[in-house]
């Protein structure tokens, strides 16, 4: 989920009277008027955030128990990108812990940590671990900021089932 704050204010009349008249000739020629009131927009925060990867939780092996997707190295990590104005500051918080009940009702549990990295161009080896549940990001020259998302899932209390999570993350322009 994002939270992307767009003001535009557009405001455009436009009046238009006109009548025709004969000249002495027989061509008739046409008066016009028209009235206008200047259009004008303004932006607040253009903020966008696509999802180019999900993360992948089924390949990667669970070691006792764990199964761990470093947003920094792993291939299964996801990957978003948010796109802004060049420069643009931006606070980005989100759930970095979340305890997950086996949908059927068996007493399944599995205990999500998540991780997120950033960078400012598409390379994850060279992106940085973010602080855990919230971070203040710069958009790049290009307009991007890209996100690796991670995450250690503790299963070792799952029972077979089906086990849903939704990852959200908030956005908000800082001056």
């Amino acid at each position: 989920m994002k939270y992307v704050t767009v003001l535009i204010m557009v405001f455009l009349a436009t009046i238009t009277h006109s009548w025709a008249q004969v000249n002495p000739v027989g061509v008739p020629y046409y008066y016009f008027r028209s009235y206008a009131v200047p259009t004008s927009a303004s932006i607040q925060d253009n903020l966008g955030l696509v999802t180019l990867r999900n993360i992948n939780l089924n390949a990667p092996n669970a070691v006792n128990g764990i199964v761990t997707v470093a947003p920094i190295t792993s291939p299964y990590a996801g990957l978003m990108r948010i796109e802004g104005s060049p420069g643009k500051r931006v606070r980005l918080t989100y759930l970095n812990f979340e305890t997950l009940l086996e949908e059927g009702g068996s007493g399944g549990v599995v205990v999500a940590n998540y991780r997120i990295s950033g960078y400012g161009e598409d390379n994850q080896t060279a992106s940085i671990l973010l602080d855990i549940g919230e971070a203040t990001i710069t958009i790049s020259d290009q307009g991007y900021y890209f996100l690796w998302l991670g995450t250690v899932l503790d299963i070792s209390q799952a029972k077979p089932g089906n086990y849903v999570s939704e990852f959200m993350i908030e956005m908000e322009g800082v001056s």
